[in-house]
């Protein structure tokens, strides 16, 4: 079960997220959602890699699929990013430029140190040698992204809610579904359950039904799919309240 309590899971440690009544009122949930959804399987995933033991070798494929996952996640929405942020951003405060610059490099170096941890990855869940290594590989990455992931949060977001209009598209759950959504690889169902999976039940339906009459018709099956996936992992289903 996540070790993250479900009033935090959208942003941690960012008030106006939980504490709203409303996720209408909370401006780019769909990037807030990336962030908690990174942080809380980064909390989690050291824990999956200690624990697994000599015999656990269908539990080692699925740690070491949820890390692929993650991953890919994460390389989309720094491609979302590099596509539909930054360049407003620069257009519209243009005192950011440099910042935009430097994260956008950052976004490179994050990549290149997340294949880097795929290696530790690979060799502790796939031979369970060397798991507490893989673990600890992990957890550097942790600290790596949540350096950057802060700075996002504290100096760019805030500076977006400035310059870009309140109701626009960029940064919502639909937006950043249309736009990280591939031909090949993880879809909608696959996507949309990671990002969800803790948040508060009254909260998620309000972000589903920002989505499209499909995505509200299919996701029961998808939800409890992901719940018997997640267990694989982690050994507990996901929970909403």
């Amino acid at each position: 079960m996540s070790s993250m309590s479900a009033p935090h899971v959208l942003a941690q440690d960012l008030p106006e997220i939980g504490t709203s009544t409303s996720v209408g009122s909370v401006r780019f949930a769909g990037l807030l959602l990336v962030h908690a959804a990174l942080r809380r399987d980064l909390v989690r995933l050291p824990g999956a890699i200690r624990t697994l033991g000599p015999r656990d070798d269908d539990r080692g494929h699925a740690v070491v699929r949820r890390w692929r996952f993650l991953v890919d996640m994460l390389v989309r929405y720094h491609e979302y990013q590099d596509v539909r942020l930054w360049p407003t951003l620069r257009r519209r405060a243009p005192e950011l430029r440099l910042l935009a610059n430097w994260l956008e490099a950052d976004h490179h170096d994050l990549e290149q140190s997340a294949a880097g941890t795929t290696a530790s990855v690979l060799e502790g869940a796939l031979t369970r040698t060397g798991t507490w290594s893989a673990a600890h590989a992990v957890e550097g990455f942790a600290i790596e992204l949540q350096g950057h992931l802060r700075i996002e949060e504290t100096q760019v977001m805030p500076a977006m809610r400035e310059v870009i209009e309140s109701d626009a598209v960029v940064g919502t759950l639909p937006d950043l579904l249309r736009c990280i959504r591939g031909d090949t690889g993880p879809g909608t169902a696959d996507i949309l359950t990671w990002l969800l999976e803790g948040v508060p039940r009254r909260i998620a339906d309000e972000l589903l039904h920002q989505c499209d009459d499909t995505v509200v018709r299919h996701w029961p099956h998808w939800r409890d799919t992901y719940a018997r996936v997640s267990d694989e992992v982690w050994g507990d289903p996901p929970h909403t309240v």
